[in-house]
Formats: C-alpha cells, sequence, structure tokens
C-alpha cells in the first residue's frame, strides 16, 4: 500500500492511497484506519517535543464524528486562544505558548482539498509494509516540515472521513482512533522506531482490528 500526501501551496492539498503496489492490502475500511493510524504515529514520532506536536494531540484527543464532518465539508475552524488553552489544560498538557504566532503559522487556515496534478512542492510518501516515510521538497534542514507535518495528518483524517462519509460506524471509528493517537503522544507511549504494533493495539482498543 502507497499514500502520498502533496501540498501545492499552503492552502492546496492532494492525497492518493494506492492499495496495490508491492504489497497489496485489501482496500477496506480496516486498511484505511491501519494507515491512518501509523501515519499519525509516525508524524507525532518525528515532531517530538516539538509545540506543534503537542497542540495536534491535544486537538485529536478531542475528535468526535462532528468533527470529521466539520473538516469535510469545510466549517471546521481551529480554537481560539481561550479555548486552546482549556484543551491544553484539560488534556494535563502545560506548555506555554504565543496564540498569536499559532494562529499566523499554523491556524491560518485548514487547505483545501484538490485533484492531483503532480508531485506537489512539498510531498509526504509512505510505502507499507514495512511501515517506511519519506518527503521531498523540504531541504536538508527540513524547513518549514512541522506546518506541513500538522496539516498532512489532518488533511488524511479528513480525506478518510469524505471517502466514506456515509459511513457512519466508519467515522465514529476514525475519530476515535485519532483520540487514541493523540492520547498516546500525550501519555508518552509513542515509541521510537517501528508503529506498526501500537497501531494495532489501537485498532483492536476500538473494535476496528484488520
Amino acid at each position: 500500500m502507497e499514500l502520498r500526501i502533496d501540498f501545492y501551496s499552503k492552502t492546496e492539498v492532494a492525497i492518493q492511497i494506492d492499495f496495490a503496489g508491492r504489497y497489496p492490502f485489501p482496500e477496506n475500511k480496516a486498511s484505511e484506519l491501519f494507515l491512518f493510524t501509523c501515519y499519525a504515529l509516525r508524524q507525532f514520532s518525528n515532531l517530538g517535543n516539538h509545540v506543534v506536536a503537542k497542540v495536534l494531540a491535544v486537538l485529536m484527543s478531542g475528535y468526535t464524528k462532528n468533527t470529521a464532518i466539520e473538516l469535510s465539508n469545510g466549517t471546521y475552524e481551529f480554537p481560539g486562544s481561550g479555548g486552546l488553552g482549556f484543551l491544553m489544560g484539560f488534556q494535563g498538557v502545560h506548555y506555554e505558548f504565543n496564540y498569536n504566532i499559532l494562529r499566523d503559522q499554523l491556524f491560518s487556515s485548514v487547505p483545501k482539498h484538490v485533484e492531483f496534478r503532480g508531485a506537489g512542492k512539498k510531498s509526504f510518501l509512505v510505502k507499507l509494509p514495512p511501515f517506511h516515510l519519506s518527503t521531498k521538497g523540504f531541504g536538508f534542514l527540513g524547513f518549514q516540515v512541522n506546518y506541513y507535518a500538522f496539516h498532512s495528518v489532518i488533511a488524511l483524517f479528513t480525506h478518510l472521513a469524505r471517502r466514506r462519509s456515509n459511513d457512519d460506524a466508519f467515522i465514529e471509528h476514525l475519530a476515535e482512533v485519532a483520540q487514541h493517537c493523540g492520547k498516546a503522544y500525550i501519555a508518552g507511549e509513542i515509541p521510537m522506531g517501528d508503529h506498526v504494533p501500537l497501531a494495532n493495539v489501537i485498532l483492536k482498543k476500538v473494535g476496528a482490528s484488520p
């Protein structure tokens, strides 16, 4: 299975999933949930202790079916300063942040999903098994990679929610998986290296094992 997430700008993103590839996966809900879980865990691991990871974890910990619907139809809004502070406190995440910087550099917009039109300026490429994530367009120093990593996870969540917008059970599982990924980061439970075992544990918890 292969995934590519291409950003043509900070306001446009295209997502493609190939279930065939060298190691085919069945094109079903379990494969999609597995892919999202592995991808989110890997990005959390890559982001490390950065504030972007903390914010993403707090947001995902509160994801619900309604969040998926709002992201899908373009009505989702990031929380304001007070709302974000409350969410971080509620989840036990203690971090002093400048909301204006987050707003300007992270929350300015949710990238619009567009049709694939070739490689993007910034791209995340995934192949599995085994899970391998590579990037293109960020340069040696990985300039702005945190911004795009943050939005790539949300974009994949949105893409899958749209893909099965009429399947309430899937949307519920997708939101629950996002919650568990966020909470796993907050609890310091995401290991370095192979994230597949934890992904399988999360899927089993929500009753969506492959």
